[in-house]
């Protein structure tokens, strides 16, 4: 599955795409959203590192072998949502 996780000046993104389909979760914080995906196992603690220098508005993309039970759970939505700037 391939998995962008997206900054803005003051919230954060998660999107999932998958064979059987999309699922994002919106996020108060970078941190909090780097942080659950490293929990869930999106990236790992150097991916996570790398992002948290990322300026908002660029990406952090990672392919992941997720099992989708790992993140159903975890207040994702069908769906891919677009965060305002």
């Amino acid at each position: 599955m391939k998995v962008q996780v997206t900054r803005t000046d003051t919230r954060a993104n998660t999107n999932i795409r998958s064979d059987s389909g999309e699922s994002s979760k919106d996020y108060s914080s970078w941190e909090d959203a780097l942080t659950e995906a490293e929990h869930i196992g999106f990236i790992n603690k150097v991916e996570s590192m790398a992002a948290k220098d990322l300026p908002p508005g660029f990406p952090s993309h990672t392919n992941a072998e997720v099992d989708s039970s790992a993140f159903s759970s975890q207040g994702f939505v069908a769906g891919k949502r677009l965060l305002p700037h």
